[in-house]
């Protein structure tokens, strides 16, 4: 008896031990939802299969052009519009890779792993800001290699025919090429990503931002000529074309570079700061 009392007493006297507190990290940061988007942009087929389509679609384009055309033909034409030839192949990369950036943000939602996603990063504004550097950076890249290729292809094809080639030393001309087609890329992908953010469709998303775009062109021939004079010049196409030096001065395309700047920044950042808001709030 006594044994057994001086048990009870010991184990009433040991304190009781409390179950270890579970341990909670700090939600990811920037960078590791960075490196999580790049992963997955990556590992989605589709994703690669948009891109070489892009690539091949826009080079092989600009190849049969100039192989099975008129090279005479080819440089009237450039003769009329000095860039035409040269980035003609290009309109379509940039409509291809805003196809690739629409893709990016609607397939997590077409396959459910966007829950996932957001489970893992907390603070949501990471997963699409991380989203749209990535398509900001390859935009840019993809639309230079584009834009060199283009131009090499064209004016070597006119020049080995003896007909006239622009010459990239020329004014102006290292400018288009470096700017036109990367910016274009760059703001045409980035809109129609943040489009798909509201939509959740990458094809809606893709014909919303083109009928945005040439909607207010086309209804120029049919309003007053205020309009036209004074709204298609305020478009992000059209920006990116004075921000290239393509526009006329003068015309009712062109603008001042500082002020085509600061239209394109206005564009991507009213759609980034929309789509962030609503990412942010909308059930996965």
């Amino acid at each position: 008896m006594a044994t057994t009392s001086a048990s009870s007493t010991a184990t009433a006297a040991a304190p009781a031990r409390r179950a270890p507190a579970p341990v909670r990290g700090r939600p990811p940061g920037f960078g590791a939802a960075l490196r999580s988007e790049w992963r997955k942009f990556r590992a989605l087929p589709s994703n690669r299969a948009i891109l070489a389509a892009t690539a091949a679609m826009t080079v092989g384009i600009t190849v049969l052009m100039c192989v099975f055309g008129d090279t005479a033909a080819l440089a009237r034409e450039q003769a009329e519009g000095e860039y035409s030839v040269a980035f003609f192949g290009s309109y379509f990369g940039i409509w291809g890779f805003s196809a690739l950036a629409a893709n990016v943000v609607a397939a997590e939602y077409r396959c459910g792993m966007i829950s996932h996603t957001l489970a893992a990063t907390p603070r949501r504004w990471r997963v699409l800001a991380a989203k749209l550097v990535i398509i900001a950076v390859l935009a840019f890249a993809t639309g230079v290699a584009i834009s060199f290729a283009g131009f090499g292809i064209t004016q070597g094809v006119l020049a080995s025919a003896g007909e006239r080639a622009l010459d990239l030393g020329a004014p102006g001309m290292l400018r288009a090429v470096l700017l036109f087609v990367p910016v274009s890329m760059l703001a045409q992908s980035v809109l129609t990503a943040c489009t798909a953010v509201l939509v959740r469709s990458a094809p809606a998303a893709v014909v919303l931002v083109i009928a945005l775009g040439t909607l207010p062109v086309v209804l120029a021939r049919f309003l007053d000529p205020w309009w036209g004079d004074t709204v298609p010049r305020y478009m992000a196409g059209a920006a990116a074309e004075s921000v290239a030096g393509l526009a006329v001065p003068g015309t009712p395309g062109y603008l001042p570079t500082l002020p085509a700047v600061l239209v394109i920044a206005v564009w991507l950042a009213v759609f980034t700061a929309v789509a962030l808001t609503r990412f942010a709030r909308r059930d996965a």
